[in-house]
């Protein structure tokens, strides 16, 4: 985890400042282009995450337009999400995406949609409060709530309404 820190805070340093004027109070303190960065755990990526562009508040918490993240288990690519915009703690851990938000598993191709998602480095899992619709080959499952780890095979509905093809 310290090692997604240190990424988080090299990304921070090596980045190009725009030319604007100074941010007010709370709004961010750098934007950068072109922004990447990597959490890893004991040496094995956990996710990878690019934005063209990224704001930097003072508080140190990173605001993205156009996210994508992949993330991965056992060293493969699992899944990736896709939103309009995402924010990222100032430790570089948990990963909040919204509006629009998509995440496709590789595996067995199942579609997770919804407008907000919180992704917790902690458990390594998804949540949200919000509506979803998970698309599967086989069917479809809507709700209100979820959990679901990153590759999208344990997933948790909550309130749950399914129609078999």
């Amino acid at each position: 985890m310290a090692q997604g820190v240190a990424v988080l805070a090299g990304a921070l340093l090596l980045a190009a400042c725009a030319q604007e004027a100074p941010p007010a109070p709370g709004e961010a303190s750098q934007t950068m282009k072109d922004f990447a960065m990597t959490q890893t755990a004991k040496g094995s990526r956990i996710w990878t995450l690019s934005s063209p562009t990224a704001r930097v508040t003072m508080e140190g918490t990173a605001l993205l337009a156009g996210p994508e993240i992949r993330f991965f288990r056992d060293g493969r690519h699992a899944s990736t999400a896709r939103s309009k915009t995402a924010t990222v703690r100032g430790d570089g851990k948990d990963v909040s995406l919204i509006g629009d938000v998509v995440i496709i598993a590789i595996r067995d191709k199942t579609t997770l949609k919804t407008v907000r998602l919180d992704y917790s480095a902690d458990t390594e899992r998804f949540r949200t409060d919000e509506d979803v619709v998970v698309e599967r080959p086989d069917a479809v499952l809507r709700g209100k709530g979820l959990e679901a780890d990153a590759a999208l095979t344990d997933i948790t509905i909550y309130k749950q309404e399914t129609k078999i093809r």
